[in-house]
């Protein structure tokens, strides 16, 4: 059965200028709450929606991205109202240079080594499981020697059984890149900001 996609609302947080909400678009039973600290990519998953027995992933506008800074709502089954508050994103860049001007954990030379090589290195966007494919049987998304592109899907991170892309994606990225090295085992552990991959501009 094909996943239902609800779009969560997004606002500026007028108690914290820099700061994102991100609002229910429905009334319902929410579910899943996202874990402060991660971060979330357009598109990415906040939390589960039931309405009306039906269950819906909500997910977050295309252009929307940042650090999960609070969450409002219990990990549990919780009603919420149209236009109420789940979470605030903080979209500002990362301390240490591994995120973009929104926040995104991206391609960013954090690393020396990488950096006298004219590499790029993408870090891990929280703490978590880091995996190299979607499931045991499926293919790596990527290997040494691949050719990238702005939003080619590198790894995966779980957290508390969500999982979250790696993307290659951000501004000053070149149209093209190539997996240079992958730093981390399929299946270990990986704390925020750490190297995941280092990437050669193509071109």
């Amino acid at each position: 059965m094909a996943e239902k996609t609800l779009i969560a609302k997004v606002r500026d947080d007028e108690d914290h200028p820099e700061m994102l909400l991100v609002t229910s678009p429905v009334v319902g039973m929410a579910d899943g709450a996202p874990q402060v600290g991660i971060f979330l990519n357009p598109f990415d998953r906040v939390i589960t929606m039931k309405i009306l027995n039906e269950r819906y992933v909500l997910r977050l506008p295309r252009n929307v991205h940042g650090r999960v800074a609070e969450v409002f709502i219990p990990n549990s089954y919780t009603p919420v109202a149209y236009g109420e508050s789940l979470a605030r994103l903080d979209p500002r860049a990362l301390e240490g240079g591994t995120g973009d001007a929104s926040g995104r954990a991206v391609a960013g030379q954090s690393d020396g080594s990488a950096a006298a090589a004219d590499l790029m290195t993408v870090p891990a966007p929280s703490d978590g499981i880091f995996y190299r494919r979607a499931s045991p049987d499926s293919p790596a998304y990527v290997e040494v020697g691949a050719e990238v592109t702005p939003g080619s899907v590198l790894g995966l991170v779980e957290i508390m059984k969500c999982f979250y892309q790696i993307t290659y994606q951000g501004p000053g990225f070149a149209e093209k890149g190539q997996v240079a090295k992958i730093l981390a085992e399929d299946a270990a552990e990986v704390s925020f900001g750490q190297a995941l991959f280092h990437i050669k501009p193509v071109g």
